[in-house]
């Protein structure tokens, strides 16, 4: 009798603390935020601390922030203080022969600073595939198969364009070196960076979103640039997102295919469809005189199945920010839409 009285409130003990460990184990890596006006600095700090990712911003770090979530991946927890404060991030590895290199980059860029000795290799992220739901892809789990050894700059180009990942390294920094395996490019970064002799950083790195007249693949624009400069090639490309993206037709499919790959198993084929049908629509137009091209893009945009996609996009994105938010974006939008529809004034 003795033995079943304490066995009872042992065995209650014993079940309260496994249902306590499993609280914390099914919350872990997840991110828990109930903010109202805090600094920037301190909500990425705790996304930082809860999701165990690094984070590099050069916003105002006292920028107020208010947002109440539970449990969020780290990464969508990102995207929405990025949606709050009008920012844009992207998922970036930095690699240098030593770390001191990549220390000085991230605290130029904190700062809003441009580091001139280093190149970017941008692959434009996950911005044609995304989620039904709105939701933010993690690219670390993104996978990359390398094509062949080589030196440095190539592999971290073909890294960019395969996966959509942002990849940077010191201009004079080249050697040959073997390619990584193939698997996530959270393994095959760092392994690249090892097997030609140096070490590397992953890190989200968030800026203020540039205005429509700002190159958004390695210039400046309201939050300053991005790491790096991108090669020639790329710079000077004409045209949109979709035109400074689409790269080598081959890598754009195998990244499209990869990103894919992420989502939810009854949204990749739809995705794959819009897919096609953007490609398809930019390639035919990308050779175009650049008013030909405009004017191809709006009948092309006008289509209502193309506009009814888009607008579930937009509003997917839209969800994330406050409502005073979305006033001020549609107030924008009207006053753009107004501005080009009034006749242009006439030389006296």
């Amino acid at each position: 009798m003795l033995q079943n009285r304490l066995f009872l409130p042992g065995l209650l003990v014993l079940l309260l603390l496994l249902w306590g460990t499993w609280q914390i184990y099914a919350g872990w890596g997840l991110v828990t935020l109930d903010v109202r006006d805090t600094p920037l600095s301190k909500v990425l700090n705790t996304i930082s601390r809860q999701g165990g990712i690094d984070i590099a911003s050069n916003l105002d770090p006292t920028t107020p922030v208010t947002i109440q979530v539970k449990r969020l991946p780290p990464v969508e927890a990102l995207d929405l203080v990025a949606a709050r404060v009008e920012a844009s991030w992207l998922l970036a590895f930095l690699g240098a022969p030593a770390p001191a290199a990549i220390n000085s980059a991230l605290d130029a860029f904190r700062v809003g600073g441009t580091t001139p000795g280093w190149t970017s290799y941008g692959g434009g992220g996950f911005s044609m595939v995304e989620p039904q739901s709105g939701a933010a892809l993690d690219l670390r789990r993104v996978n990359w198969t390398p094509s062949a050894a080589g030196e440095l700059p190539t592999l971290l180009e073909e890294a960019s364009q395969k996966t959509g990942v942002f990849l940077a390294a010191p201009a004079d920094w080249k050697p040959a070196t073997k390619a990584p395996k193939p698997g996530p490019i959270a393994q095959a970064a760092p392994q690249l960076f090892r097997n030609a002799g140096g070490v590397t950083r992953e890190v989200f790195l968030l800026r203020g979103r540039p205005s429509r007249d700002d190159d958004d693949m390695g210039g400046g624009g309201r939050g300053g640039p991005w790491i790096g400069s991108a090669p020639a090639a790329a710079s000077g490309q004409r045209g949109g997102g979709w035109m400074r993206a689409m790269g080598d037709p081959q890598q754009v499919a195998e990244r499209m295919e990869a990103q894919i790959a992420l989502l939810p198993a009854n949204e990749q084929d739809q995705a794959r469809e819009d897919f096609r049908t953007m490609r398809d629509f930019w390639q035919g137009v990308r050779d175009l005189p650049e008013e030909e091209r405009r004017a191809k893009a709006r009948e092309f945009f006008s289509r209502p199945e193309i506009a009814e996609r888009m607008d579930d996009r937009r509003l997917a994105r839209e969800a994330k920010m406050t409502p005073q938010q979305r006033v001020d974006r549609a107030k924008r939008y009207f006053e753009r839409k107004q501005a080009a529809q009034s006749p242009s004034p006439r030389n006296p």
